[in-house]
């Protein structure tokens, strides 16, 4: 296997293995079943693709309009359906699918692109993709910027969604997991288990940003987790207020698609202000006193 900080060298059954060590929930055997239907793709008269606006939902789209375009060269036999089918009724779905559109070759193109971009070493191509017309595929923009956002911020180091976990936690004082999960999904398209493991990663950091408020004697991975009291330390206060840096207290570990942010420094900071990704040097030239 060719290294996996470049994915566009590995197979579809490569890829599917690499994907399966990090999606919590998803194993090996699902995306095996995945890729056997993908390779009888030819038997079917219709191939029809279900993808809602969620993120992960786009970029599982933009992975096999890639591989669709990689594979077969006709798109004749392709149509998609722009929602999410666990979020609807029987008659829902009946109607989504009637509603189902040939994929068209500049949507091909444009997914092929965006894949190609998540799957760089660097943000650069995502954030180059911002200036280009994404309208073949309405969703594209706003996954584009959810990404770029989950880059550590250039104040704090948090990203977008550690950002919203800590501000509620501040804002209910003493909590739980499930409170603080439940709140920040009301306006959030992500999966749970992502932010229940983001609260845990914040307790158990070198310097914690949050601490049980009540004494917790279950394992930190089960769901009781889930029920406890938790707080705000004031180191996690101080790095919220952007007067600490949660990176270079606490390091990092984290994938975004083909970059590896990981250890105290890193290449890159999302800059609210100019809604861009700024590279350490850029961070020198603009913002001196950093």
């Amino acid at each position: 296997m060719r290294s996996i900080q470049d994915p566009r060298g590995l197979t579809l059954r490569q890829l599917s293995r690499l994907r399966s060590r990090f999606w919590t929930g998803k194993s090996a055997t699902e995306f095996d079943q995945r890729d056997a239907t993908l390779a009888r793709y030819a038997d079917y008269d219709e191939v029809v693709l279900w993808f809602g606006p969620t993120s992960i939902c786009q970029l599982s789209l933009v992975q096999l309009l890639h591989w669709f375009d990689a594979h077969s060269g006709d798109n004749t036999k392709l149509r998609i359906v722009s929602a999410y089918g666990g979020w609807l009724k029987p008659e829902q779905i009946l109607q989504a699918y009637s509603g189902r559109r040939p994929i068209t070759r500049s949507q091909m193109r444009l997914g092929r692109r965006v894949w190609l971009a998540f799957c760089s070493t660097s943000p650069r191509a995502l954030s180059r993709l911002l200036a280009s017309d994404l309208r073949t595929l309405p969703e594209i923009r706003d996954t584009i910027g959810f990404l770029l956002r989950e880059y550590p911020e250039r104040h704090s180091g948090l990203s977008r969604l550690e950002r919203k976990l800590l501000r509620t936690v501040d804002s209910l004082g003493i909590t739980t997991p499930a409170v603080t999960v439940g709140t920040t999904l009301h306006n959030e398209l992500v999966g749970d288990t992502l932010l229940f493991d983001i609260l845990r990663a914040f307790i158990t950091t070198p310097h914690p940003l949050l601490r049980f408020a009540a004494p917790f004697k279950g394992p930190l991975s089960n769901y009781q987790f889930n029920g406890s009291q938790i707080e705000m330390t004031n180191t996690g206060r101080m790095v919220l207020a952007g007067k600490a840096d949660h990176i270079t207290l606490n390091g990092i570990d984290r994938w975004i698609g083909g970059v590896h942010l990981s250890g105290h420094q890193v290449p890159w900071r999302w800059e609210e202000s100019v809604t861009a990704i700024i590279s350490r040097r850029e961070l020198a030239e603009f913002f001196p006193a950093c």
